[in-house]
């Protein structure tokens, strides 16, 4: 250990050397992507958070929209799951075109879509009015309190846990995305599409389903 630290000092010249992983091999990360942010691979190619204020929004942007898309995600696969719903994602958040009862995990419920989108939008609008009061930017994407019921931001590991709750998230964006395609492109519910392409990848999977074209042209195949 003792040689490989004085080589290390001898090659960087005395200097502190520190290595953080690539969205690429070889890739160079950009300046303003110094590692310190969780999740912090050097991906910015076309250079959105080279201001400091903007690269700050983003990271807040994403973070929210990857908590939204692991919510969508569990959702899409609840209703799957559960027994008393017989429709798909897609078939359940209809009513409000088909005129059908509101209806929660096969149990309807007494509310009209005025309702719905009247409680939702005063809902969202307090949280989001609270949550851009708060002037450090840490609290707004860790608010901790009543949010962190399980104290895990107090946990020795916070910095681990956020790195995992970013990777998570961003497969999440994923994945949601290609529900939507899958959707689109007519391949059934998304346990049907993953059981099928696991059970036959060769022939299951994105350029056989028809949501590829559908990706890149717009067609309903």
């Amino acid at each position: 250990q003792a040689a490989h630290v004085t080589s290390l000092r001898a090659v960087s010249n005395g200097s502190k050397v520190t290595c953080k992983a690539s969205w690429a091999p070889g890739a160079k990360s950009p300046e303003w992507l110094d590692g310190s942010l969780p999740g912090d691979y050097g991906f910015d190619p076309l250079g959105f958070g080279k201001s400091a204020s903007n690269l700050e929004r983003f990271v807040e942007a994403e973070l929210l929209h990857a908590r939204w898309a692991m919510l969508a995600v569990s959702g899409v696969v609840a209703v799957e799951l559960e027994p008393n719903v017989q429709e798909s994602w897609l078939d359940v958040a209809l009513w409000p075109k088909t005129g059908d009862a509101i209806s929660y995990v096969g149990e309807d419920l007494p509310y009209s879509l005025a309702a719905v989108v009247g409680i939702q939008f005063v809902t969202m609008t307090i949280a989001e009015l609270y949550r851009a009061a708060e002037p450090d930017a840490e609290l707004r994407k860790y608010p901790g309190g009543a949010f962190d019921p399980l104290g895990l931001s107090d946990s020795e590991d916070i910095a681990t846990l956020k790195v995992k709750e970013i990777a998570n998230g961003r497969v999440a964006m994923l994945a949601i995305a290609g529900v939507f395609l899958q959707s689109a492109a007519g391949q059934g519910t998304p346990l049907e599409a993953l059981s099928a392409h696991l059970s036959d990848p060769g022939h299951n999977n994105i350029v056989t389903s028809g949501a590829l074209p559908w990706v890149l042209y717009g067609l309903d195949y």
